[in-house]
């Protein structure tokens, strides 16, 4: 399910210690290590995403 209104109401949360491992899987693709991806990148990349799907991004 995606957020009706994304940015402005949550439909859960998920933490960037939990991105940070989903980015550590993906770091593993190897298109994305052709690419020279770096794991900030997919963090950040991973942030946006859930944030566009009405995830809140919390530190812990």
């Amino acid at each position: 399910p995606v957020a009706p209104c994304p940015g402005h109401e949550a439909i859960g949360v998920v933490s960037l210690a939990q991105l940070y491992e989903v980015a550590l899987a993906k770091q593993k693709d190897p298109v994305l290590a052709l690419r020279g991806t770096t794991l900030p990148a997919l963090v950040g990349s991973l942030v946006g995403s859930a944030r566009s799907l009405g995830l809140h991004v919390v530190p812990r």
